[in-house]
C-alpha cells in the first residue's frame, strides 16, 4: 500500500490492445493519486475518447510534442534536432522518450516529489510492492526484472561509459539483474542534481534536454534507467531500495504481441471475441482472470512485456533475454 500520495508517468508512443489493461492494472495494484500518459497530439486526441470507460485512478493525457515548451521553450522537434547519429539501432523518438522520464516533472505542474515512471507495454501481474520497510522506514522501492546474462554488450559498455565520464560515477551493477527494469521511482531532489551534473561536464548553461541528445551524438547512446540509479546509487544510497531478481524478475516473461500475437490470440478465445474483431482493449481483470486460468500448477508471472517491435520475431535464440527464451508465449521458442 502507497503511504504517501504518488503519481505516475506512462511514455506511450501508440494506444494498443493492452494499454487499458496496464493501466487499470497500475491502478489496482498501486493505487496511486494520478496518472499521466504522455503520446504524440494525435494520439492524445483519440485516447482521451478511449479512456473514458476506463477503471482508472484520475488520468491526465498530455501531447508530447510541446511537452517542454513551457518549460524551456524547447518543442520536440528542436530537441530531437540535436540528435546526429546517422545510422542508429535508435531514432530521435527513442531518445525523446528517455527525456520524457528524466523531465516528466519538468513538464508537469505539480507532480509528486517521488513519481513512478512506468513503461506502457509493462503489464503487472503477481506484482512487487513499490514500498518495502527497513528498520521501521518505509522505502521507495523498484524490482530487477531483466537477466544480466545476454544483452548486447557492446551498447551495455557505451552505456557504461556514458555514466562513468558524464557523471563521474561507477555504474551500479547487480550480481544477476540488470538495472533496465522498465520501470523506476524518480526523486526530484535527485534528478536536479543529475541535470546540473551534466551542465558541468560540458560546461554549458544550455538546458539539460538539448544536452542529452548531445551526449548521444557524443557516445552513440544512453540509458535514463541505468544513469539515473547509479547516480542516486553514489549520491543518495539509503534511498536506493530493489527487489532482486531473484523475488520477483524470474517470473517476469517477455516476448512479441502487438495484438496478434500468442498471448492475445489465446486471450480472444478465452473471451469468446473473433479474432477479426476491431477495437480488441480487454480490461485487466479480464487479463488477470486468463491469466490465472492460464497459469496453475506453474507460479503467475510478476509481470509480462508486450513488445511491439516485429524485431522481437527475428530474433535467434542465443540472442533473446532470458525472460523472451522461457516464456510460453514467445513463437520463436514454440515454432523452434
Amino acid at each position: 500500500m502507497a503511504t504517501e500520495p504518488f503519481d505516475i508517468v506512462i511514455p506511450l508512443f501508440q494506444s494498443r490492445w493492452n494499454t487499458q489493461a496496464v493501466v487499470e492494472g497500475l491502478t489496482v495494484h498501486y493505487a496511486p493519486r494520478s496518472i499521466h500518459i504522455v503520446t504524440p497530439e494525435a494520439e492524445a486526441r483519440s485516447l482521451s475518447a478511449k479512456t473514458t470507460t476506463w477503471q482508472t485512478a484520475p488520468l491526465h493525457i498530455h501531447a508530447e510534442e510541446p511537452f517542454f515548451q513551457a518549460y524551456c521553450g524547447l518543442s520536440k522537434d528542436a530537441i530531437c534536432a540535436e540528435l546526429d547519429l546517422g545510422q542508429s539501432l535508435y531514432n530521435p523518438g527513442w531518445f525523446y522518450q528517455q527525456l520524457l522520464k528524466l523531465g516528466a516533472c519538468d513538464g508537469i505542474d505539480d507532480l509528486s516529489q517521488w513519481y513512478v515512471v512506468w513503461d506502457s507495454d509493462l503489464l503487472p501481474g503477481a506484482t512487487w510492492p513499490l514500498w518495502v520497510d527497513q528498520a521501521g522506514t518505509q522505502k521507495h522501492s523498484f524490482a530487477l526484472l531483466q537477466h544480466n546474462q545476454y544483452g548486447n554488450p557492446q551498447i551495455v559498455g557505451k552505456w557504461a561509459h556514458w555514466i562513468r565520464t558524464v557523471l563521474a560515477v561507477e555504474p551500479l551493477t547487480d550480481a544477476v539483474g540488470t538495472f533496465i527494469p522498465h520501470h523506476m521511482w524518480f526523486k526530484q531532489e535527485y534528478l536536479a542534481s543529475f541535470k546540473q551534473r551534466l551542465g558541468e561536464y560540458y560546461q554549458s548553461d544550455e538546458s539539460w534536454l538539448t544536452l542529452m541528445m548531445r551526449s548521444a551524438n557524443d557516445f552513440g547512446t544512453f540509458s535514463e534507467y541505468w544513469s539515473y540509479v547509479s547516480w542516486a546509487a553514489a549520491n543518495a544510497p539509503q534511498d536506493l531500495v530493489f527487489h532482486s531478481y531473484d523475488t520477483y524478475g524470474v517470473t517476469t516473461e517477455r516476448f512479441f504481441d502487438d495484438g496478434t500475437g500468442l498471448f492475445s490470440a489465446a486471450l480472444r478465445r478465452h473471451l469468446a471475441i473473433e479474432e477479426t474483431s476491431e477495437n480488441f482493449s480487454p480490461s485487466y481483470n479480464q487479463v488477470k482472470a486468463f491469466i490465472e486460468a492460464e497459469y496453475p500448477p506453474t507460479p503467475l508471472p510478476s509481470s509480462l512485456s508486450f513488445e511491439s517491435s516485429p524485431r522481437h520475431l527475428k530474433k535467434n535464440a542465443e540472442n533473446m533475454h532470458i525472460e523472451e527464451s522461457r516464456s510460453r508465449w514467445n513463437p520463436r521458442m514454440v515454432n523452434a
